[in-house]
Order: C-alpha cells, then sequence, then structure tokens
C-alpha cells in the first residue's frame, strides 16, 4: 500500500493525507479487528477550506439534524476504512476520546500556536482533523519531514494576540468566557464569522477558510458553548 494511493482516494472528499506514523503501545491507537494489530494510522483532514464544497453539497449539511460535519465524517471515514482494510476512528463520539493532538503532533511533527491550536508551515492555523484510519499494513511514503519550520518560533510580533477585542488570547491559555460573552453581546461582530485573532496570523493566508466555511465553524462553536455552558471542563 502506498501513501500516495491514499491521498488520491482522500483526494476525491476534498480530504488531504495528514501524515501518519507506526504506532506503538503508548500511542493508544486500537486494533483493526480483534487479533489484527494496526501497523500504521494515517490521520485525514483538511488543509484550507478542500472538503468545504464535498461537505456543502452532501446530505448531511441539508438534512438539517445535529452534527452534520461528524455525521459526513462518519460516512467518508468508513468508506474509506472500508476500501484500505482498515478501522476508521473519530475525534468526537466519546468519552473515552481517542488522543488525536498526540496523534497528530507525532503524525506531522507539528507544535502548538500562540493561539492553542497547532500550527503548520504550509497551511498555517488553517486546517484541521476529521479522521484518522488504523491499517493492518506497512504503508509506503510514510513519515515525518525532520525539517519541519514552527512558524510560531521565528514570530516576533504575534499579531494574533493583540486584535482580539477582549484579549481572550495571552499566548499561554484561552479565555473562553470572554471571548463567548463577546460574541453574545455582539451578534453583528466580525468575530461571529471568523476569528480575528485566527485571521491575523500570517501564516498560511492562502488556505484562510471561505467564507462560509469560517461562518459554518463560529457558528458550530457559539452554538455549543450557549448549550453546554462556557465552565463545562469538556469546552
Amino acid at each position: 500500500m502506498k501513501y500516495s494511493d491514499l491521498a488520491g482516494d482522500a483526494g476525491r472528499h476534498g480530504l488531504v493525507l495528514r501524515g501518519g506514523f507506526t504506532p506503538r503501545r503508548e500511542d493508544s491507537v486500537p486494533a483493526v479487528r480483534i487479533g489484527v494489530p494496526a501497523k500504521t494510522l494515517v490521520l485525514l483532514g483538511n488543509a484550507g477550506s478542500s472538503m468545504w464544497q464535498s461537505f456543502a453539497d452532501s446530505p448531511e449539511f441539508a438534512d438539517g439534524a445535529e452534527d452534520p460535519l461528524n455525521r459526513w465524517s462518519e460516512r467518508i471515514g468508513n468508506a474509506l476504512a472500508s476500501r484500505w482494510d482498515g478501522k476508521a476512528l473519530f475525534p468526537f463520539g466519546g468519552p473515552p476520546y481517542h488522543p488525536f493532538i498526540r496523534w497528530a503532533r507525532k503524525a506531522e511533527g507539528l507544535k502548538e500556536s500562540a493561539l492553542g491550536m497547532l500550527i503548520h508551515p504550509e497551511y498555517g492555523l488553517w486546517h484541521a482533523y476529521r479522521f484518522a484510519v488504523a491499517l493492518p499494513v506497512d504503508v509506503a511514503g510514510i513519515g515525518v519531514d525532520p525539517t519541519v519550520r514552527h512558524a510560531c518560533d521565528h514570530c516576533r510580533d504575534r499579531p494574533c494576540l493583540q486584535v482580539c477585542p477582549v484579549g481572550a488570547f495571552d499566548g499561554t491559555r484561552y479565555d473562553v468566557e470572554s471571548c463567548f460573552r463577546y460574541l453574545e453581546a455582539n451578534p453583528g461582530s466580525p468575530c461571529r464569522k471568523a476569528c480575528r485573532a485566527r485571521n491575523a496570523c500570517p501564516e498560511g493566508t492562502d488556505f484562510r477558510y471561505e467564507t462560509d466555511h469560517a461562518a459554518f465553524h463560529m457558528e458550530k462553536f457559539y452554538r455549543t458553548l450557549s448549550r453546554r455552558g462556557v465552565t463545562d471542563p469538556r469546552i
């Protein structure tokens, strides 16, 4: 099995292969099935709005039911896993939850940005992981680039920390309550369409989410906080 072949399959859905690795016990990667351990874990997601049109044209997007993006991800993830004789794993559906951030850091050698999100040397902050697939075989061409550049290490001005209207980011923590209260009190703010701090990052600007894509996530974020309450420890 070749990494390039998997990438071609994923690309038909607007998805991008986001690296992978040979699992060790401490990685907590489940078996593909009983008696068949995972020999490779690959992560899949979007770079910029690569998957937006595929999702926007989907039945999940149009049916009005809850969690359309997660349901789309499940359908596509399970279909690809079946095609590859693997097992799809998702960052939602818990607890317990799979350690996706740890997997992502290992798969692509990424670090956290000043905003707390993982920053990619090409995509900047404009990327996400939708699911992973555990495979029963080795995959040729997989591996982490040892020369990966970590953008925040070389950013002196850190504009992302300067533009939030309530100073919700200080480089070490995210004040989600202040962010939510501002969004609640200012429904006409540009922040309801796209995070100003995220937009201020100078990395990966060519991959900034399309307007509808960014607004979809911000609305989901706001509605989630509204339902759960901003002090919920799961947020």
